[in-house]
């Protein structure tokens, strides 16, 4: 899509964490304003891992905000927002989101899961024998 979005136009966006585990809520949020500081006033949306969000419109300030579901698998996404005026330009800003485990005494996200970790010694075909720990993952409820 053509956009004919100034270079000093600016489109914020910031999110409630960087990394959390796959399908954890996350508030993504910023500002929408043109580059005589004046707020850009319309529609929102996220893109996140090929997947489209509509969100709220922008508030008379340019603010915006928008909750999504992080993806339900491991990797790091872009999500991108999608600001789209009365005229019909787009205005766009990216950052990264890291989806993935974290094991140890404390884990990240909701609290309705925990990993358990041990450590064990295994050896290999050729005869190696190694240090590895063993993860189990609990969904408490």
């Amino acid at each position: 899509v053509l956009s004919l979005a100034s270079t000093q136009d600016v489109v914020t966006i910031n999110l409630n964490a960087t990394k959390v585990w796959w399908n954890d809520s996350v508030m993504a949020s910023g500002v929408a304003r043109y580059s005589d500081g004046s707020p850009i006033d319309g529609s929102v949306e996220l893109e996140v891992d090929n997947i489209l969000y509509p969100c709220l419109s922008t508030n008379t300030d340019g603010s915006w905000s928008c909750s999504f579901n992080a993806p339900s698998r491991i990797g790091t996404f872009m999500v991108t927002v999608i600001v789209t005026n009365s005229s019909g330009y787009k205005f766009q800003n990216s950052t990264f989101l890291t989806v993935s485990p974290y094991y140890g005494k404390n884990p990240v996200g909701a609290s309705n899961r925990v990993v358990y970790e041990l450590p064990l010694l295994i050896q290999d075909l050729n005869g190696e024998i190694k240090s590895v720990l063993a993860r189990i993952m609990v969904w408490k409820g």
